[in-house]
């Protein structure tokens, strides 16, 4: 009786399973779902084409999200083009190498540098104000500063 009741809906329970799925990727983050509902429509087309029983449009199915998922990843992966400013939004990391003048000394390896519009948290050797320093690193906003020669 269940086999009957997956005949009898045929190429349109694929079509309705990849809307649902395609729906699915709207809702939720990523481009997961958007290849399950290809292959949904896929092969809702096959069924439709050619009468084959449910077990083999199951594993057509399985067959196409699988390479749909891996085709789609590759094609669509974010490494096209490289952009012109790879640290555009890494601001800590932008500043390293750049020399800056201490306006507030560094006392206990642990200061303030101010920095056009911003001020961060520094780590380094002691040094008194009005000592040029540079940025060597950083760990999260905390920047490593060094005296520079």
């Amino acid at each position: 009786m269940i086999g009957e009741t997956i005949e009898w809906l045929g190429a349109w329970t694929w079509f309705i399973a990849g809307i649902l799925l395609l729906i699915l990727e709207v809702l939720a983050p990523g481009t997961f779902f958007l290849w399950f509902g290809v292959a949904a429509m896929a092969t809702g087309v096959v069924a439709m084409i050619h009468d084959f029983g449910w077990q083999t449009e199951l594993i057509l199915f399985a067959i196409l999200a699988i390479a749909f998922v891996i085709v789609g990843r590759r094609y669509f992966s974010y490494d096209w083009k490289r952009s012109d400013q790879p640290l555009l939004n890494e601001r800590a990391a932008r500043l390293i190498g750049r020399d800056f003048v201490l306006a507030e000394p560094i006392v206990g390896g642990a200061g303030k540098l101010r920095i056009e519009d911003s001020s961060w948290r520094i780590a380094g050797p002691d040094l008194p104000s009005g000592t040029r320093v540079r940025v060597t690193g950083h760990d999260g906003a905390l920047l490593t500063v060094v005296a520079a020669g």
